[in-house]
């Protein structure tokens, strides 16, 4: 084998460890949460014994059909792995899966380029160091990360003209989740663009545009609401509703006040001071991870138009930095505008030549910064940083003992459960996000939820919920413990919409 080659098996070996490192544990310490982990592994179990897949854990509303909160498919692809490991790990294992063969996508696209063995191992390392992976892994599961990952075998298939390949890495993109559509939209725009001298290319990218408008709008408009067990409109769109309440009028509001848009981009728009200059870190990690390369190839930036449009024009600030997943799509756009524009200026007779060293220490670097401290105030270390200490140890004092404690629920019985203890009671069909309760014929409560473990309450509330409920009318205790608390509701109805109020 070529030494290359063994390097490249290495270097996915030690990829694969890292995300590991990350997703892995954060499930075996009790960081991970009911949404959207643990609604995702209710619905691949549902999938899994043949059921039509459905949510009982939001919040805000009944128990719907999975496909009214998000139109995905792909997370089905863990169904094998879920006879071997439960829908939990399944689904996380799938995930860094993805991950390892996006890597192998750049890798394959380089070679296209005309890259070595040893270039593209380079370019594999620059995507899979981009920090928006990180941030991603450290925020449980989302089928938007599978679906980015299919973009440079889109790409690399585009390139060679293998166009059966190119429609399903198309398809897959459309079918991970349904505001992907439109990403996809401006990916295949920023193909034509690129290879505008092939005819070949131009017109089956416009033929591909037109479909995927087509099928974002039927999903968003028709077939979502219509599943929606209120029958509300998109609710994506409520995260925009200063601007618009449609994409178009969106989109028409802000090229007619362009000062309006550039304060959108650039500027904390809401009245809180702590969310200063999250956009202007978004923006510097842009271009410290490989921004610099769109501006010899603006067809990638075509790309990010719809992904930073969703980050940055939301009125949730939570959207706007490098926090969780919501920055996915971008770390393959950048990965495939440096290979470009790094094979266009190294020759391949030198492989290790500098620009490849100083692109990829300048990801790394961003990366591990960000790692440790971010301009997001409620960034949480613990979930992302694989290098900190803190990551290892459990959320709960006692996880072997806590994990004995949930063996005790009752199998089968509706249930309602703190988020983090969620995706550790996944099998069952009817599973509530406490202080959902409705149907619930059994409740677990942490004693002393963290944040995480307490959300949507406060950790105040949590405790105070665990405490109530052991001595409230129509209660029992099954089992209690310094970290949890399980209790049999003794007259669950039949239907209700039941919540626990401070």
């Amino acid at each position: 084998m070529h030494p290359a080659r063994r390097h490249r098996l290495g270097l996915l070996l030690a990829f694969a460890i890292i995300y590991s490192l990350i997703s892995l544990v954060n499930q075996a310490n009790f960081r991970t949460g009911a949404l959207d982990l643990g609604y995702e592994a209710q619905a691949l179990a549902d999938v899994a014994q043949l059921r039509i897949p459905r949510i009982t854990l939001l919040a805000d509303a009944p128990p719907i059909a999975y496909l009214a909160a998000h139109f995905s498919f792909t997370s089905a692809l863990a169904v094998p792995l879920y006879y071997l490991v439960g829908p939990v790990w399944a689904l996380l294992l799938l995930q860094i899966g993805a991950l390892l063969v996006g890597m192998l996508g750049v890798a394959r696209y380089a070679h296209s380029l005309g890259a070595s063995e040893a270039q593209a191992n380079w370019a594999m390392a620059l995507l899979g160091s981009q920090w928006g992976l990180f941030s991603a892994l450290g925020f449980d599961f989302h089928n938007n990360v599978l679906g980015a990952m299919a973009l440079p075998w889109l790409a690399y298939w585009a390139r060679e003209g293998h166009w059966g390949r190119a429609a399903l890495a198309a398809l897959f993109i459309l079918l991970s989740k349904e505001n992907l559509a439109l990403w996809l939209a401006f990916v295949l725009l920023g193909l034509a663009w690129q290879h505008w001298p092939r005819r070949a290319v131009v017109w089956r990218a416009g033929v591909g545009v037109v479909l995927a408008l087509g099928y974002f709008v039927l999903v968003t408009h028709y077939f979502i609401p219509a599943l929606d067990t209120t029958h509300r409109a998109y609710t994506q769109l409520g995260r925009y509703s200063q601007l618009g309440t449609s994409l178009p009028g969106i989109a028409g509001h802000l090229l007619a006040h362009p000062t309006l848009l550039w304060q959108e981009l650039f500027t904390n728009t809401l009245p809180d001071a702590a969310y200063d200059y999250i956009k202007l870190e978004l923006w510097v990690g842009l271009l410290l991870s490989g921004g610099w390369a769109l501006l010899r190839y603006p067809w990638y930036a075509l790309m990010l138009v719809p992904i930073l449009g969703q980050k940055l024009l939301a009125n949730d600030a939570s959207f706007w930095g490098l926090n969780y997943q919501y920055s996915i799509e971008i770390a393959p756009v950048l990965a495939l505008a440096m290979t470009d524009a790094l094979l266009a200026r190294c020759p391949v007779s030198r492989p290790g030549y500098v620009r490849w060293p100083l692109a990829l220490a300048g990801v790394v670097l961003f990366t591990t910064i960000t790692l440790y401290k971010r301009r997001s105030t409620w960034y949480d270390r613990t979930t992302t940083n694989f290098l900190t200490r803190s990551h290892y140890r459990p959320a709960y004092p006692d996880p072997s003992g806590l994990r004995a404690a949930l063996s005790r629920v009752p199998a089968g019985l509706p249930l309602s459960a703190s988020s983090t203890l969620v995706p550790h009671l996944t099998g069952r069909s009817d599973l509530f996000l406490f202080p959902v309760l409705r149907t619930a014929q059994v409740v677990a409560l942490l004693r002393e939820p963290d944040e995480r473990g307490a959300w949507p309450l406060s950790p105040a509330d949590g405790q105070r919920a665990a405490a109530q409920l052991r001595t409230a009318p129509g209660y029992r205790v099954l089992y209690e413990d310094a970290q949890v608390v399980l209790l049999a509701r003794q007259a669950a109805p039949a239907d209700s919409a039941a919540v626990w109020q401070p």
